[in-house]
Parts: C-alpha cells; structure tokens; sequence
C-alpha cells in the first residue's frame, strides 16, 4: 500500500455533477423492492448518483448492489465513527466478486461533496486519496464497486499519527479453535499491559485485535509496539501462534499474529465492513464473551448483521472512550 507525505501542491480533481431527475429519501429507498437501474439519492444535503442497482455483487447468494447499499445505509451510524475524515483505499469489484477488482489510490473525478487529501505514494507519485466524511461519501464509494471499506489508521487531523493498532490473526491452515485461542493469548498481554482490547471477526478468515490509541506516537513507533505485542503472543503461546512470515517455515496448527499491517499508508477491512468472500461475510465487532463461546466468521453477513446489532450491539461502543496514552520513554 502506498505511504508518503502530505503535500502543498495539488491537482484538482475533476467535480462531476449528479444526475439530473427527481431525488429519493434513505426511507424511500430502503423500501425499494428490487430496484432496478439508476437514481438519486438525498442524504443529509447530498445528492448521490447510484447506478445499476440489480447489478449481482455475489452470484451464489443473489446479492445485488442494492443489496449492499441497503446495509451500509442501515449500518452508517456504526459504521462511520470508524471512518469519518480518514482517506481511503477503494478496492473496487465494479462487477462482484467473482471478477477482476482493482485498487484505486488517485481519485481523478468525484461530486463536489467527496473530499480528498493530497499525498505522494512510494513511487513519488502525487495522488489524490478520497476521504471519508459522511454516509453520502460512504455510499458513493460503494456506488463505484467499494465493497470493502479500507480506512486509514489515522484521521487527516493527525495522518501521521495512528489512533489504534492492531493485530491480524491469520489461521491459512490452523484450525478455527486455534484462532480463537491466540486471540484470548492477545487479551491477556494486553490486559497484563493495562492496554485496552477489542476483538473482530475479519470477515475472511481470521479475527483482528485492536487497541485505540490516542494519536501521540508516529506509525514508526506504533508498529514497533505492534511487533514487540505480537513476539510476546508468540513467545507465550509457540504450539499455536507464531510471527514467522514464510508459510513454508510455520507449523500447520500455527497462527501468524501479523503485526505488519501497522505500517502507514496500509489499510484493513474496517469493523463492520462487509467482505468480498462468498456468503457476504462481514468483519463483526465482538464481545470477549462471544471469542471465548467459539463465534464464527460465517455467524455474521450482510442479511444478519443489522438484526444482531438491534439485539446485542454494545461490543466496541466504549472504543472511541478507551485510547490509551501510551507513555513511551524518550
């Protein structure tokens, strides 16, 4: 992924308007029976073109664009706290997930409400990175095929200075049971460290442990912590958990506790974010209680997940409230 330097110069992005034609409420749409073709939507003051509503997203379940959109419209109010004003990468599935999807970093067009902020990636190149800031940004982006919603570690208030690690527990061929293990490990260095904890399903197929930061620290600095937590995890728990790299070199009951993803400019798929793998699976917010009873990636989808929060949605509502200082020596 790209990192860089924010900078003065910029060029501008092309502002495009939306479609002319009578607008929609978020009520009116979410009412919608099978829509099909285009319209606008009214959210909020913005106008957002959306397009090719019956187009499928995932064939298998028959899961269309509409479909999508209708989750992250009834999501946003948890959704966009993880999101708001940090720029985004769009890995874009313009035609679902069982076609070519492709990474875009320089926004070249948008409506006059996208936001963008001026960076230069590792090649030297100047590009303008879309920046979440409402539900109509946020529905835009999935308007062009984001599926997945890939945030920024830090805001643009503080691009340089992350407000949360976190550590990817990623099973390849080790059981589930082992994922969960390694994630009551995670809990338990943290909590030794007086280090908040908050664990996530992926939504691909392992679970994320983050821990909310206040911005201080440079991404230098966060992801050396982020290395030495994981090394600890696997010093405590080496039959289960490893940081070795190469797959080759692991054992096959071993989960990589991957601390790499801390660096700046890499992303990850946010909470809540729904995901580009069969059955529309999305990276859930979990309680401790739900890692300890053994919940699954498939628990959570695109069809359930509005349901459950109706139910049940106090994990990671104290997120924002837990940042720890981190007092580093000199």
């Amino acid at each position: 992924m790209p990192q860089g330097t924010t900078k003065a110069e910029s060029k501008a992005v092309k502002r495009t308007r939306p479609h002319e034609g009578p607008t929609i409420t978020p009520a009116e749409f979410l009412a919608l029976r099978k829509p099909k073709g285009d319209l606008v939507l009214e959210i909020a003051g913005e106008r957002v073109s959306l397009t090719s509503l019956d187009r499928v997203y995932w064939p298998d379940e028959k899961l269309t664009k509409f479909d999508l959109l209708c989750y992250y419209l009834n999501i946003s109010s948890h959704l966009m706290p993880f999101l708001k004003d940090r720029p985004a990468i769009l890995q874009r599935y313009p035609r679902g997930i069982k076609a070519p999807m492709f990474f875009q970093q320089d926004l070249e067009s948008a409506p006059a409400f996208i936001k963008t902020v001026r960076l230069t990636n590792q090649e030297g190149r100047d590009l303008n990175y879309a920046v979440y800031t409402t539900v109509g940004s946020l529905l835009h982006f999935v308007n062009l095929g984001t599926i997945e919603q890939h945030p920024w570690h830090s805001t643009v208030k503080h691009l340089d200075q992350p407000d949360y690690l976190m550590l990817d527990l990623d099973p390849k061929t080790a059981p589930w049971k082992n994922v969960l293990d390694v994630a009551l490990v995670c809990r338990e260095v943290l909590d030794e460290l007086g280090l908040p904890a908050f664990p996530k399903t992926s939504g691909s197929t392992g679970i994320h442990i983050y821990v909310p930061l206040k911005p201080k620290y440079d991404y230098g600095k966060i992801a050396e912590i982020a290395m030495a937590l994981a090394n600890e995890v696997g010093h405590r728990a080496p039959k289960i958990a490893t940081t070795q790299r190469s797959l080759a070199k692991r054992q096959p009951q071993q989960v990589y506790v991957d601390a790499m993803q801390n660096a700046r400019g890499k992303t990850i798929a946010s909470v809540f974010s729904a995901r580009a793998k069969p059955g529309a699976t999305v990276s859930m917010p979990l309680q401790w209680k739900q890692v300890e009873k053994g919940a699954k990636i498939s628990d959570f989808t695109i069809k359930n997940v509005v349901g459950l929060l109706k139910k049940n949605g106090k994990a990671w509502e104290e997120f924002f409230d837990s940042r720890h200082g981190l007092k580093l020596g000199s």
